[in-house]
């Protein structure tokens, strides 16, 4: 397959509208997983790709078939009284299995969006990313990640300064995954 999706996070018609976390100033991570998100679009399209850009509950995802889909996230804006940066990155908890494509998937993105990005990758991912609801609507044999970008208090300058990079990591680590050799 030569189609990837890429689904941005909180982006959709849903009622009522979920902008995810949102800062004091009312930056949202809808605004920010948008931006990234039609930047790897972009990207993967240019390399020859068939790309979705699905929204978070998007009709398209039941049984989604490519031969892999990102999901795009940043983290929380909650001031936490000291630096809490960096990335996180997941596969499926239902799914894994001893270096199955979705892990390969992750290493690949954590891989380029680290040296991309300068983020380092954090530990500590949370149930809500690997019981994603969106790893239980697509096909089970589409390989699939989720990446929380950053924090969006402490890796402020790189999430609304540094989308280019940010986008290019996660389409350098599809690549990694797509295009092996």
């Amino acid at each position: 397959l030569r189609r990837v999706g890429v689904v941005s996070g909180h982006r959709g018609p849903q009622v009522p509208p979920d902008p995810g976390a949102v800062c004091p100033d009312g930056l949202t991570e809808a605004e920010i997983n948008f931006a990234v998100a039609e930047l790897v679009v972009r990207n993967l399209r240019g390399r020859g790709y068939t790309v979705d850009l699905l929204d978070e509950f998007d009709p398209r995802l039941d049984n989604y078939q490519a031969a892999a889909l990102v999901s795009i996230h940043a983290n929380t804006c909650k001031d936490f009284g000291e630096v809490v940066s960096g990335y996180l990155i997941a596969a499926a908890a239902a799914r894994a299995s001893m270096r199955g494509p979705d892990e390969i998937l992750v290493d690949c993105i954590a891989r380029y969006y680290g040296l991309s990005t300068g983020l380092d990758r954090r530990d500590g991912v949370t149930i809500d990313m690997t019981d994603y609801h969106t790893f239980r609507e697509i096909h089970p044999l589409t390989p699939a990640a989720i990446i929380e970008l950053g924090f969006m208090f402490s890796d402020r300058p790189v999430l609304t300064g540094k989308q280019e990079e940010m986008a290019r990591g996660i389409t350098d680590g599809v690549l990694c995954f797509l295009e092996p050799s």
